[in-house]
């Protein structure tokens, strides 16, 4: 029995390339690419950064003044009477009064007697003052000037028209305004952090159905070896029987090892099928979609010299994590003095035009006219039975605790990056024995074939060391795998998953 050649592989290899020429090859850049435009995950953290960066022009626009205008209608059932009706009555006959007044006076003997005065110049006055008075039209007059007052003192407000445009600044808010800015841009710099960190968590994922299917699809190319061994086995032991060198057991329990490496075989596609659609899902495209990732097409699977480096500080400052828990103690600390402020005094300029209908800059008219004010408002707490200091040590033990949730952050992920780092030694370990172990697989398969040609090995001997060449090459790919994804999570952990 002979060892696969490489003639056979190379053939197997050019299949699998020209069926892949239908198929959509894809490098694990595609792969990244592609999920970090699908992920949904990925695309609320997007959104999230552009809602951070509104609220941080909207805090901004707090510097500015504000400008607002306000307008009212109002229909009152009565209009606005200074003065009572009876007082209304008594202007408008006015001039009746007067003249029954006037006409007591001149009726009156006393002032007759001047008429008849033995005085020319007194007759001649008198006479000439109750002509003139005769001829006035005294009642007319009075009762027209009473009723036009009365008039006056009743204003007409059935229909009111209001309008106002007013301008706020504010000058001293306690710092308030400055603290909210700096809450938003750290919210935004978070923002950020988060779709880094979930984008990094997309990554690893990405990565991780990448190489198994990788995996997979080695182990398949094995398993399909294993069973050309088996089958080409199952072929001599069936001469060798008829031979008779070899017994009907002997092939039973080749065939028993045929059937199980068969359904391994059966098991591996599917797998790989399954590892396939998840891998498509990640990537946004259809489950049913046919590819083929450039890895899968590798002979062996090359280690890439990817070495990874970092300090303590570059630790903490590339890890999302950290940078979210820092932004956070940042965050709370500008809302303490938030909280601060509002128990601060306030200081805000403020200007007003105001035009309405009706007017009183000239009198009471109905008729548009406006005026313009200027001012100063200014606000100072008194008293508040310790609500603010309360909310304000509130806001302090919420940083706090957060600086405490910091600290603790940091040790464990400068153990796990220790951890991680201990992985690829131990990834590093774990390959050199399957390394080795590989080669003396081989060698002993070889050993057995020729002994099982020259009929001094049993067949359940050479069925063990095909049984010992499958696993060992197995072991070496996954300790392959194994090696690659270790400097991948150790770049996770330190935040250099890009």
């Amino acid at each position: 029995m002979k060892h696969p050649s490489r003639i056979m592989i190379a053939v197997c290899m050019m299949l699998i390339t020209s069926y892949t020429m239908a198929q959509t090859v894809l490098t694990l850049e595609d792969c990244r690419a592609m999920a970090l435009e699908n992920n949904g995950q990925s695309k609320m953290a997007k959104e999230k950064v552009n809602a951070a960066e509104y609220d941080s022009k909207a805090a901004f626009a707090n510097y500015l003044p504000k400008v607002s205008a306000t307008g009212m209608y109002l229909h009152n059932s009565e209009n606005i009477n200074l003065i009572s009706d009876e007082q209304s009555g008594t202007l408008s006959t006015i001039g009746t009064r007067v003249q029954n007044g006037v006409q007591s006076f001149i009726t009156d003997p006393n002032i007759m007697g001047l008429i008849t005065s033995t005085d020319p110049a007194v007759r001649n006055a008198a006479t000439a003052m109750f002509t003139k008075m005769s001829a006035m039209d005294i009642e007319g007059t009075l009762n027209q000037l009473g009723q036009d007052l009365s008039d006056d003192l009743s204003l007409d407000i059935q229909n009111v028209y209001v309008g106002m445009i007013t301008v706020e600044e504010p000058l001293y808010v306690g710092g308030k305004i400055r603290a909210y800015n700096k809450v938003t841009a750290y919210a935004k710099e978070l923002a950020q952090t988060q779709l880094d960190g979930e984008d990094q968590k997309v990554l690893v994922t990405v990565d991780e159905a990448y190489w198994q299917i990788v995996s997979i699809a080695n182990k398949l190319r094995l398993t399909d070896q294993y069973v050309e061994l088996l089958r080409q086995m199952d072929h001599n032991v069936e001469i060798m029987k008829n031979e008779g060198v070899a017994t009907a057991s002997d092939q039973l329990s080749v065939r028993v090892k045929l059937n199980e490496a068969e359904m391994t075989q059966i098991k591996a596609q599917n797998g790989l099928t399954l590892s396939k659609m998840l891998l498509c899902q990640l990537c946004g495209m259809p489950l049913d979609s046919e590819i083929m990732l450039k890895d899968e097409l590798n002979e062996t699977l090359d280690i890439p010299a990817d070495e990874v480096t970092y300090t303590q500080e570059e630790l903490y400052e590339n890890r999302p994590e950290l940078k979210s828990l820092e932004l956070a103690v940042n965050m709370y600390d500008m809302k303490s003095k938030i909280v601060r402020a509002d128990y601060l005094p306030t200081v805000a300029v403020m200007g007003n035009y105001i035009v309405t209908n009706p007017s009183a800059s000239n009198g009471v008219s109905n008729e548009f006219n406006g005026m313009w004010n200027v001012g100063l408002v200014a606000k100072i707490p008194v008293f508040h039975f310790g609500e603010g200091l309360n909310k304000y040590r509130r806001a302090k033990s919420d940083m706090l605790i957060t600086q405490f949730q910091l600290e603790d952050a940091r040790g464990k992920v400068t153990l796990q990056a220790s951890q991680y780092e201990k992985k690829i030694a131990e990834a590093d370990s774990r390959l050199e024995m399957a390394l080795k172990n590989m080669e003396n697989a081989n060698e002993n398969l070889r050993v057995a074939n020729v002994g099982f040609k020259e009929g001094v090995v049993e067949s359940s001997l050479v069925l063990a060391a095909q049984t010992a060449w499958l696993k060992a090459h197995s072991e070496e790919i996954d300790a392959r795998i194994d090696r690659i994804m270790a400097t991948v999570y150790l770049r996770q952990a330190t935040g250099q998953l890009k």
